[in-house]
């Protein structure tokens, strides 16, 4: 499947004299992903087409094609990879620490050179592009923040089955999104007064662990 919108330039790569470089296909994807991300972060979404990603990387459009079936696949796959990024998951070899310790983890985010500040201008064209785009919009939410909210409220329902806090299994759910929001803060305050509300690593992470602190001193048995 292809996008009518874009101008059929399946040879727009430019030809390089020489034998080709023979990639594996996640090889290839990995390539156009990464692509993909610093087009979006440094021109936002409406920029990042196929033909100009398909430029970037110095491959035709047909060749990305046969990787994403459409677009809206590509930039999918591309968020997913930001939050990845950007987002933790659960480790393994926590699995014996505190709670605190656990949720702490959970609740840092990691720094993402290529990105920069570049997550704003990502949220401001999602949320802008989802009305056109209400698949990825839907997309992006599930890889990213709401794939945190599990994790949390993984941890939080562990804690519940061992005694540790006294909630409700059921909420769960609720009690990790709202422990997120204490911890990260209002995103549309951050949208509108960036300079205001987008504060440095360490007021970040003293907010986390204050509000972790509460969190825990209000779901604990007493």
């Amino acid at each position: 499947m292809t996008d009518s919108s874009e101008p059929d330039d399946t040879q727009s790569a430019p030809r390089r004299r020489g034998r080709p470089v023979q990639m594996d296909q996640r090889t290839r994807e990995e390539m156009v992903l990464a692509a993909a991300t610093q087009m979006i972060a440094e021109r936002g979404l409406e920029d990042a087409s196929v033909a100009a990603i398909a430029r970037q990387v110095q491959m035709s459009k047909r060749t990305i094609y046969t990787m994403f079936d459409s677009r809206e696949a590509l930039l999918g796959a591309c968020f997913a990879r930001i939050g990845q990024r950007i987002f933790r998951s659960r480790d393994s070899r926590n699995d014996g620490a505190p709670l605190e310790e656990r949720l702490r983890h959970l609740l840092t985010l990691n720094e993402e050179p290529s990105l920069n500040e570049a997550p704003l201008e990502l949220l401001r064209a999602v949320i802008t592009s989802a009305p056109t785009y209400p698949k990825l919009a839907c997309s992006i939410l599930e890889t990213g923040a709401l794939s945190l909210r599990n994790h949390i409220a993984r941890e939080l329902s562990e804690a519940v089955e061992t005694g540790e806090l006294a909630l409700k299994l059921e909420d769960c759910d609720a009690a990790a999104e709202m422990l997120m929001d204490m911890a990260f803060g209002n995103g549309i305050h951050k949208l509108l007064d960036p300079q205001r509300y987008c504060s440095s690593p360490e007021v970040r992470a003293t907010r986390r662990d204050r509000a972790i602190a509460l969190f825990l001193d209000g779901t604990r048995p007493r």
